[in-house]
């Protein structure tokens, strides 16, 4: 497998990671309710999950550059 395939891979994840952060902020917005406790919604943990796999697939792919 060539590296462009897997860059390929990091910037749809990169994209999704962007999207859920953004998706986060427009409708919770990091709000406090009156108990204390952060309202948040699935988009803030996938937002660090898509940017993580985003970041592993580039070093993947400088890694499959590197190593040929």
């Amino acid at each position: 497998m060539t590296p462009k395939p897997i860059l390929k891979l990091a910037l749809g994840f990169t994209v999704l990671a962007i999207l859920c952060g953004t998706l986060e902020a427009m409708f919770f917005g990091g709000r406090v309710s009156d108990d204390g406790v952060v309202q948040e919604s699935l988009f803030l943990p996938l937002a660090f999950i898509f940017a993580a796999m985003a970041v592993t697939s580039v070093v993947f792919a400088v890694l499959r550059v590197f190593l040929k």
